[in-house]
């Protein structure tokens, strides 16, 4: 797990745009090459992968891009302008948010055996659940920040 101390003390406004960068972009990026992968894979492969995987990930992409927006156009600026506990209420929708990925990603890890391509996976295959475990991974900690360091410094500012 990435260690998340400097983030701990950091100014908001700095935590935010590490948010963006770190972890927005990069989701976009990820899923922009996850999902048509999975489509690929459940074509090519539609006798034995699971064609759930390529639906829940293209649900997971929409979702995430909606949640994305909503922290870009009114959380964040909220908390870059100092509202603080004021910001109480589209916190609690975020984590609420946050609760339906993590069902999401349990989901994912199950119908990829965590994420273990399957004896003799071809290439596209494999590389689909190394990009989808490393997606995993960083949302896993793009959570953690958002949920145990950055909303909770905020409520109690």
């Amino acid at each position: 797990m990435t260690d998340f101390s400097v983030w701990e003390t950091a100014p908001f406004g700095a935590t935010v745009d590490h948010i963006l960068q770190r972890y927005h972009n990069v989701h976009r990026a990820q899923f922009e090459e996850l999902v048509p992968l999975a489509q690929k894979v459940a074509q090519v492969h539609a006798d034995t992968f699971p064609a759930e995987i390529a639906e829940l990930l293209a649900y997971m992409q929409n979702e995430l891009l909606m949640h994305m927006m909503k922290e870009e156009r009114m959380l964040f600026p909220m908390i870059n302008q100092g509202i603080g506990r004021g910001a109480a209420m589209p916190i609690s929708v975020m984590m609420h948010e946050h609760e339906e990925h993590d069902r999401a990603i349990a989901r994912l890890k199950e119908l990829t055996d965590n994420f273990q391509a399957p004896e003799g996976a071809c290439g596209s295959w494999t590389r689909l659940y190394a990009l989808a475990k490393e997606m995993v991974e960083d949302l896993n900690d793009h959570i953690h920040l958002e949920n145990d360091i950055l909303f909770a410094r905020v409520l109690d500012s």
